[in-house]
């Protein structure tokens, strides 16, 4: 089970907690011992007083303590997030050991050079996908960063060779970690990793390492490359003969066995996967370049496994417990007050175990994509956004549509995805309330400054003033745009050459122009000739 805390220094709230159980005690027992004389004396009803406080104190204690477990943030168990992704990226893991030179390919090549066939067509087919290259031997590392020019990928695979590297050994789960820590963190894309393998490891850390990606929502394609049968080839010190074949078998049963630890009966279509394809199979290329999807129209969902947060279940504990201390505490107020504390804790209980109406539960999800918004943790704040949009179009809400959906959009604009986020906020402009309208507008307005159309900024920010007059930001954000589209405004006409448009006014200028010019000619005439004759008479 996975168990993790988030706030540590909550616990300290402990301290005062303990302290103030402890002077609500102590003052009890004082008062307690001045009006009876002994402390443990029960007599005329005071039974009813003294279990009355202990149960009123005892269940609010543990309220106290509910209460500083939520705060702290306690995950435990799993679950698979859903996660809206805008793009694809895909991590090609290369296994280059020497096994992979055993030619029992078909036709006779070895799995290296059907390897760099195989990929080399996959990569003509992947045309507006961000692509990595990793070699999987030894330590395993990023021959190519994620990148969308394949031309260096290319040149990558036209030469794969176990001289590459120098290190021994076939390690497929540190080429997979490496693949895995080759995408961005909050990437807005979905990310997958194909491995080109015979199966063969020395070091036996695949299954952690495929653990690890399906905790991280991206899927795994492991391609067997070679003959189940077995071939002599030579080790990397060119002497020892060694066997080798297709270990695709123990792959397989990596993947039932990580598939029952992450795959529950729940969410048995959520989760993300891991997948073996024969490389020899017919069809198993499309059967590839279909799990990646790539003329999809709308923006992927993946899912990731994450840690449960358990803050609810406290909180809920922390009211179920404070009802109680009510309910057990108050027992000795007589007649109809009874009656109505007893009634409202009842209904109070039920409400609890009966559970919240489906509005409720999605403005709770809206405030915890809220609270991951406001960490920058924008794949989770993505996740919570969209799953509450989903689960409000289905019911027909249109008010919690809305503000998943402008949560949405505004997640993506944090992760830079402007086109992406003008898309949400267009869906739902029209029939918004003002203040998600005012909220749309200063957004887009805050992507068209971005990009450098500073006359659309400005119309956005006026229209989100003439809806809100008293947001200063929006004053200042419109100033400055102005500002920006006039000293542009003024450079291009700086750039431009003057003409005139009245021919007949130009060619009275080139008249005058020609005059001036005739008249200047002869004036410097005059003074030649009177210069020579001062030079003569001199």
């Amino acid at each position: 089970m996975n168990f993790s805390v988030e706030n540590l220094f909550s616990f300290y709230l402990f301290i005062p907690l303990v302290f103030a159980l402890l002077f609500v005690v102590a003052r009890y027992i004082r008062l307690r011992k001045n009006i009876c004389g002994k402390v443990f004396e029960f007599k005329n009803g005071s039974f009813r007083i003294s279990a009355c406080f202990w149960s009123r104190t005892f269940f609010r204690f543990i309220c106290g303590i509910c209460v500083v477990l939520a705060l702290a943030g306690i995950s435990f168990g799993t679950d698979s997030v859903p996660v809206q992704k805008n793009g694809k990226a895909v991590s090609l893991v290369f296994d280059i050991s020497y096994s992979m030179e055993a030619k029992d390919a078909p036709g006779g090549i070895s799995r290296l050079q059907a390897v760099s066939s195989y990929a080399s067509e996959l990569l003509d087919r992947m045309n507006g996908c961000a692509v990595s290259a990793v070699l999987a031997k030894g330590d395993g590392i990023i021959a190519v960063p994620l990148t969308e020019d394949f031309q260096s990928v290319r040149s990558l695979i036209e030469n794969l060779s176990p001289l590459l590297m120098t290190s021994e050994g076939t390690s497929l789960g540190n080429g997979i970690k490496s693949a895995l820590s080759s995408f961005p963190e909050q990437s807005s894309a979905a990310s997958f990793i194909w491995l080109f393998t015979d199966c063969e490891e020395t070091d036996n850390s695949l299954q952690s390492s495929l653990s690890e990606c399906l905790k991280a929502g991206i899927p795994v394609v492991i391609i067997g490359f070679g003959s189940e049968r077995e071939s002599e080839i030579f080790a990397g010190d060119g002497i020892t003969k060694v066997k080798t074949a297709l270990r695709s078998g123990s792959v397989e049963k990596m993947i039932l066995s990580l598939k029952e630890k992450f795959v529950s009966s729940k969410r048995n279509n959520s989760a993300p996967s891991v997948v073996y394809i024969d490389a020899s199979e017919m069809g198993s290329a499309a059967a590839i370049l279909k799990m990646l999807d790539l003329n999809g129209s709308l923006p992927s969902v993946s899912y990731e496994i994450q840690s449960t947060q358990r803050y609810g279940l406290f909180i809920s504990f922390a009211i179920l417990f404070f009802l109680a201390s009510i309910f057990f505490g108050e027992l000795d107020i007589a007649g109809g007050k009874k009656k109505l504390i007893s009634s409202v804790s009842m209904a109070s209980l039920v409400f609890l175990f009966t559970g919240c109406s489906p509005r409720f539960n999605d403005g709770i999800k809206i405030l915890e994509g809220k609270l991951d918004w406001s960490k920058q943790d924008y794949q989770n704040a993505v996740g919570d956004f969209f799953e509450t949009a989903s689960n409000a179009q289905a019911r027909g809400d249109f008010l919690v549509e809305q503000y998943a959906v402008f949560g949405l959009g505004s997640t993506y604009l944090m992760q830079g995805e402007t086109d992406a986020a003008l898309k949400r906020f267009s869906k739902i402009y029209e029939n918004s309330s003002d203040k998600i309208k005012f909220a749309i507008l200063y957004n887009s307005g805050i992507i068209a400054h971005r990009n450098g159309d500073y006359k659309a900024a400005t119309d956005f920010f006026k229209k989100a003033i003439l809806i809100d007059s008293t947001s200063i930001n929006a004053k200042i954000n419109l100033e400055l745009s102005l500002r920006e589209n006039s000293e542009r405004s003024r450079e291009s006409a700086q750039e431009l050459v003057p003409l005139s448009e009245n021919k007949e006014e130009q060619n009275i200028q080139n008249a005058l122009y020609s005059i001036i010019r005739e008249d200047e000619r002869q004036q410097w005439k005059n003074m030649q000739k009177d210069s020579e004759r001062t030079s003569r008479d001199y």
